[in-house]
């Protein structure tokens, strides 16, 4: 036990491990800024490094970039167990989201090695690329080179088209993380395949991650047991009409590519309002030409469906792709959905979710199991090992915001109970 806690981790270290992190990428609004291969996730990939270093746990970096600390097991040959999550943002973003769960990786992994004890299998902490695709609007990047969700080829070619704001594509942005030399000088876009590893490496993936929800709070507790994770399907959609000058042109002479997304946003909350379970979202909207005295020729918009249930997510889309499409037929516009990315949802596996319960028994704590609205690297990681995840209470059920927030309390706890369920998976 660490000493006056009653804890087999260290809370304080693993806090200002967290608090230290918060701070790069950090903004004038509070929120923090860290977006694949920019320059503040450079930075913070660098102090994740060194903390595992210091920790001496043999870090090292694959080809998609992913970050790996280990401590190595007396038998090689048996399959791992491997703690993960990630350290990248969205925009003005909060501490926590993804953060935690690789600091509490490190601190479990730290701590195992500081009681001197050498498990029979290895055991690792892995820090995926861009969860979020909050840079280039392509996300698990990490996890996906790691379980060869897609072949390696594909993944290249997605990447090789996925562009940010200034047209710089994501090929590019990791070849020019690799010219940082050091761990980071193995990053190599055109190698992903090496990145994947086979079914068997693997025993079991585990995440912690803040809930991004209520119901934790709710119900006043800190923990829980996560169930299974929703799927999410994802599209470019634009809406092509005519520009004109506001001035002279009718409103019945109209092609407004602006008003008719107005209305297909109406239609896409209905649908999935009446879908029983899914949950809808157009997070970004850009107009063109978008000068005021000019009537809207383009509309781009992304669309983003989730549903733990696989069928019913499938139904909403295709109901809301139809309304589009009607939608602009009507209006005289243009519609083109470009579907770019697509993951099903994965129920929880029950070795690893048994092994978080007996963890909860042994620390005397209620056992609440509830599903996870948001996507993580566990649901790419499904389709090679088994998985499962412990959330944390977000106050307020506030995330992806400068107001997100886990207490000290709370997070100490969400690692005791991570420590104990990887030593009953050891």
């Amino acid at each position: 036990m660490s000493e006056g806690t009653g804890l087999m981790i260290q809370a304080d270290r693993l806090w200002n491990d967290l608090m230290t992190l918060g701070k790069i990428g950090k903004g004038k609004d509070g929120g923090v800024t860290r977006t694949s291969f920019d320059s503040e996730d450079i930075k913070a990939r660098k102090f994740l490094l060194q903390l595992l270093k210091d920790a001496d746990l043999d870090p090292y970096m694959d080809e998609a970039g992913n970050i790996f600390g280990q401590i190595h097991g007396k038998n090689p040959n048996l399959p791992a167990i491997l703690i993960g999550s990630h350290i990248d943002t969205v925009h003005s973003g909060g501490r926590f989201d993804g953060a935690m769960g690789v600091l509490m990786g490190v601190e479990v992994l730290r701590s195992i090695k500081e009681k001197g004890i050498q498990p029979e299998r290895t055991v690792k902490v892995v820090s995926f690329t861009d969860e979020e695709g909050a840079r280039f609007d392509y996300a698990f990047v990490g996890s996906t080179a790691l379980s060869g969700a897609i072949s390696s080829d594909q993944l290249q070619k997605d990447l090789a088209t996925a562009l940010d704001q200034e047209g710089f594509s994501y090929l590019e942005a990791m070849k020019r993380a690799s010219m940082e030399g050091g761990y980071f000088s193995r990053i190599n876009p055109e190698e992903l395949g090496k990145a994947c590893v086979r079914k068997a490496e693997i025993k079991a993936y585990i995440e912690v991650h803040i809930e991004q929800g209520k119901v934790l709070e709710s119900r006043d507790l800190a923990v829980g047991v996560v169930s299974g994770i929703s799927g999410g399907h994802w599209a470019e959609v634009t809406i092509t009409g005519e520009a004109g000058y506001a001035g002279t042109i009718g409103m019945l002479e109209r092609k407004d590519a602006l008003t008719a997304v107005g209305e297909c946003l109406l239609a896409i909350e209905k649908i999935a309002r009446d879908s029983g379970g899914s949950v809808a979202t157009v997070g970004k909207v850009a107009v063109k030409p978008g000068s005021g005295n000019v009537i809207p020729g383009r509309v781009d918009f992304t669309l983003d469906v989730r549903d733990i249930s696989d069928e019913r997510r499938e139904l909403t889309v295709k109901k809301i792709n139809e309304a589009l499409r009607e939608i602009s037929a009507d209006r005289g516009v243009d519609c083109e959905i470009r579907p770019f990315q697509f993951i099903a949802s994965v129920m929880s596996s029950p070795l690893v979710v048994e092994a978080i319960k007996e963890a909860f028994i042994e620390l005397d704590y209620p056992i609440c199991e509830l599903p996870s609205g948001a996507a993580h690297d566990a649901m790419v990681m499904g389709g090679i090992t088994e998985i499962g995840m412990i959330f944390v209470r977000s106050r307020g059920g506030i995330s992806h915001h400068p107001d997100e927030w886990s207490s000290f309390e709370d997070v100490a706890l969400g690692c005791e109970v991570l420590y104990h369920t990887t030593m009953k998976l050891l």
